[in-house]
């Protein structure tokens, strides 16, 4: 039986890619993949905002169950390096608005604190403008229902819109 290698007096051709097509697919490829990559990296700010108001909701939730089981009012105080919770004295009879803040005692250094209430800086790079409304709603007192809020955390590009509903829970809104 003959075999058949193909060559020059065969009638069957071998084609195949040249090194210019094989080095344009991969330009092709690369591009894309560059494309691909910037586009999926380039939201860094808002993704950090997000991140920042998805851990202050589960630490408002965290605080609200601290100031029941404590018995004591816990306060979210922020400022543009971060925030930190505090525990208000049981022997104020004053509202929270104008007691000195100076006298709370920082969680961090609170030896019933779950350590989670601690204080921690901004993961956005970019300065952060908070607003709360209403204005007292970063008071966590013993009450088990607390009324409707929203806080608002803004990097000047992005906003993350964090609200309370009448039960308590907390969502992450864009």
């Amino acid at each position: 039986m003959p075999i058949s290698v193909p060559g020059r007096g065969s009638s069957i051709s071998q084609r195949g890619f040249s090194l210019l097509e094989v080095l344009i697919v991969l330009t092709i490829i690369g591009i894309a993949t560059a494309f691909a990559g910037v586009t999926a990296f380039s939201d860094g700010d808002a993704r950090a905002l997000r991140q920042d108001a998805t851990r202050l909701a589960q630490l408002f939730s965290l605080a609200q169950s601290e100031a029941r089981q404590g018995g004591t009012p816990i306060v979210w105080e922020y400022g543009n390096d971060g925030y930190r919770f505090v525990r208000i004295p049981r022997h104020r009879l004053l509202p929270v608005g104008v007691l000195d803040h100076s006298s709370f005692q920082p969680l961090a250094h609170d030896t019933t604190a779950t350590g989670s209430l601690r204080p921690r800086s901004w993961a956005s790079e970019r300065a952060i403008q908070v607003a709360v409304h209403p204005s007292a709603a970063n008071v966590f007192n013993t009450e088990w229902i607390s009324g409707p809020s929203l806080i608002e955390l803004q990097d000047g590009l992005n906003t993350v819109r964090i609200q309370r509903s009448g039960n308590g829970h907390y969502e992450v809104l864009p």
